[in-house]
């Protein structure tokens, strides 16, 4: 069995400049989880799959794969 911990979701403000390297994280905008990444060239969160860019980002944590 799978079980999952608590997301420790952050601020976006208090994301480290180094998360910003294109890696894939969880993202709470507006009122939903999504995975984003950051894309440099367009300056903001972005869904990667998509490439929809990602309006009101609020929230950020890492992706962790189960225990």
């Amino acid at each position: 069995m799978i079980t999952a911990k608590h997301i420790p979701w952050e601020p976006i403000g208090t994301l480290p400049e180094d998360r910003k390297d294109g890696r894939r994280l969880l993202l709470w905008e507006v009122d939903l989880p999504v995975i984003g990444r950051w894309d440099s060239d367009r300056e903001g969160w972005e869904n990667p799959e998509s490439m929809h860019i990602l309006e009101e980002v609020i929230y950020w944590a890492d992706i962790t794969p189960p225990v």
